[in-house]
Order: C-alpha cells, then sequence, then structure tokens
C-alpha cells in the first residue's frame, strides 16, 4: 500500500483526505509541521514551495494544501491571505469592507500540492463559490473563523458557521475533488 504524508495540523482537512485515499488504497499519515509560506498571490506557487520545503525536510512524498477566498466586490482579496485575515480582522471588519456592495460572491480555489523527494511538486486545483452573508452568525464551536461566521456555502440557506460539521464535509469535499485526481496520478504511477 503506498503511503503518503500530509503536512497539515488541521484534523477535519485530514479527515477528509483520509476517506478518499484510504478508499483507493493510499494510506494517510499526517505531520503537523509548520512550512515557509511565501508571499504571493498565487495559490500553486505558495503549495508548490511548500511541498518542496516539506518534502525536502521529511525526506519522503509529502502533499499539502492552500485555500484562498477571492472575494468578488473586493477585487479577489483576501485570496490566499484568508489565514492572516481570521487572525487580524472580525467578521464585522470584514462586513465593514462590503457594505453597500451588491456582488457577494466568493470563489474559495483549493490547491493540493504533491512532491516527492529531489522531484518537482506536481499541482491540483478544486474550486467551490458561496455568497458572503450581511451579518455575521456566532457559534460556539471551537474551530470556526471570521470568514466562517459569514460563507453561505453554494446550496445552502445558512453561513458555514450554523450548518452541522457533516454536511460541511460533503460541501468541502466537492473542493477537494484534487484528493481524486492524486489517488489517480499515484496509481498509474504504480
Amino acid at each position: 500500500m503506498k503511503t503518503i504524508t500530509y503536512v497539515t495540523g488541521n484534523l477535519y482537512k485530514f479527515q477528509i483526505a483520509q476517506k478518499i485515499l484510504n478508499k483507493k488504497g493510499i494510506k494517510v499519515e499526517q505531520e503537523k509541521l509548520e512550512t515557509p509560506e511565501i508571499q504571493s498571490t498565487n495559490l500553486v506557487e505558495i503549495a508548490s514551495f511548500s511541498a518542496k520545503w516539506a518534502t525536502e525536510k521529511l525526506g519522503k512524498p509529502v502533499v499539502l494544501t492552500d485555500v484562498g477566498y477571492f472575494i468578488e466586490a473586493l477585487n479577489g482579496f483576501p485570496g490566499p491571505f484568508i489565514k492572516y485575515i481570521n487572525e487580524w480582522l472580525t467578521a464585522e471588519n470584514l462586513l465593514r469592507l462590503m457594505e453597500d456592495k451588491k456582488n457577494r460572491k466568493v470563489i474559495i480555489r483549493a490547491c493540493l500540492a504533491y512532491c516527492e523527494p529531489k522531484k518537482e511538486p506536481i499541482t491540483f486545483i478544486g474550486e467551490v463559490t458561496g455568497t458572503i452573508a450581511e451579518k455575521a452568525v456566532k457559534t460556539d464551536k471551537g474551530w470556526i473563523t471570521s470568514i466562517n461566521e459569514l460563507f453561505i456555502p453554494k446550496g445552502f440557506n445558512g453561513v458555514e458557521s450554523e450548518i452541522p460539521k457533516e454536511e460541511m464535509i460533503k460541501f468541502w469535499g466537492k473542493l477537494e475533488i484534487f484528493w481524486e485526481k492524486l489517488a489517480d496520478y499515484l496509481l498509474r504511477k504504480t
């Protein structure tokens, strides 16, 4: 059985990858490792750099993902900088940026980068859409960030923070179709 290491501290993301890849006969191990993140607006560049760094550091095949939230009315802001925005801005701060904006569409793009030692990374892209709510919905769930209080996934009536986790796993599974693509790639190689 082929084994790869998913570099992520996010158990939620790891469980999605594990569920998909295990069905294909690929074992996934989780490694919590802080990787350097270059400053770029290009998800492929960011994920590729981090994957190559991680595989050189660990000496084994690794996979990692990077996500960006591209709000159309804000010219694609915050894009791949969502992690920092969630640390610095509250949902209310983000709503102030959206005042008087009619277009509330947000495109979420994710890049999966897979890298083997002494090779260049390969990448796969996934994308889902939704909208930014008119008001934030606070909950006591520990994993909720500013954007989770505002993001209404396409096909849902409420924001992510109030949608049951099982439903969100199904939704994010659409974004992470790249796990299927990675599995196909790995199985073709063997």
